[in-house]
């Protein structure tokens, strides 16, 4: 019995000055490098699967601070991005009104108004899209409900008064689960950026590929190169071609587009159209596979 009791003492010791030593290693890491982990014992007992474990909660805290950090630093370069877009029209309306109050017997009144009231109606397409993002990044609680997205798509065409000539194949119907009006604002931006790139003709399609409705956006407009393909969605970003303030909307259409595509579980890309512009594919989960 003796030698039986002395064993089971030994083990326990070795066990807890294991324990012993892991906890005093963990505390050293606390306060150090949190890429460092734990030295992992030789064995394959509980105490060295407690120190995996360990080290596998540390590498997944890391990589959540990690991703954490990245977001800040995202925000925070959208802070500025926001805060220069909103003080470029916000100046050009002060300085006109300077002027203005500097040369009153000069002013011409109809010109002045039209241009503050341009500046201002920026300031607040910018305001709105600004918080459609917010509201997207922090309303997950959204109902979505069955959606004809072909009477949607009929819908946003009917709308559009462009000098582009729309030619369209949809097929009927084509149902999708979604919020309908974060489809119809979706539609919206692709249809605006097609009518301000389109040459003479924008082509439309829309019909189920597989398990997802695929939906088509052509014009005939000088296309976007492949390295700015994935560009062209980042907030802000407006090419070479489009960067006038006056006719290049407000550098957040396509962003909350392909944001509203990943919150409805879809993708958005852009390929290269058959007239040689661009073409703008969408692709939403069909409602019977969700």
């Amino acid at each position: 019995m003796v030698p039986l009791a002395w064993a089971k003492w030994h083990a326990r010791a070795r066990t807890l000055h294991s324990i012993s030593a892991i906890r005093t290693e963990l505390a050293v890491l606390v306060g150090g490098d949190p890429q460092d982990r734990l030295a992992e014992p030789e064995g394959n007992g509980e105490v060295v699967r407690l120190a995996a474990t360990i080290n596998t909660v540390l590498q997944r805290l890391d990589q959540a601070e990690q991703r954490a950090e990245r977001a800040l630093d995202r925000q925070r370069q959208f802070v500025v991005d926001a805060a220069h877009e909103l003080r470029t029209p916000l100046a050009g309306l002060r300085l006109q009104l300077e002027d203005a109050q500097m040369y009153p017997d000069d002013t011409d009144l109809g010109n002045l108004l039209d241009h503050a009231l341009q500046d201002l109606g920026r300031v607040q397409s910018i305001i709105t899209d600004l918080l459609l993002l917010a509201r997207m990044e922090t309303d997950s609680q959204t109902t979505m409900e069955e959606i004809d997205l072909t009477a949607l798509v009929q819908e946003a065409v009917a709308h559009r008064h462009g000098l582009q000539e729309v030619r369209f194949h949809l097929d009927s119907p084509v149902k999708v689960c979604g919020v309908p009006s974060h489809i119809t604002r979706m539609l919206a931006n692709l249809l605006d950026n097609a009518h301000r790139h389109a040459v003479r003709t924008i082509w439309i399609n829309l019909h189920p590929r597989g398990d997802s409705a695929e939906l088509t956006i052509a014009d005939d407009g000088a296309g976007i190169a492949p390295t700015d393909r994935e560009r062209i969605f980042h907030r802000f970003v407006r090419l070479d071609s489009a960067r006038s303030r006056d006719c290049g909307g407000t550098g957040l259409g396509l962003a909350i587009a392909r944001d509203i595509a990943s919150a409805h579980n879809g993708s958005l890309h852009v390929e290269d159209s058959a007239s040689g512009g661009a073409c703008f594919v969408l692709r939403i989960p069909l409602a019977a596979n969700r």
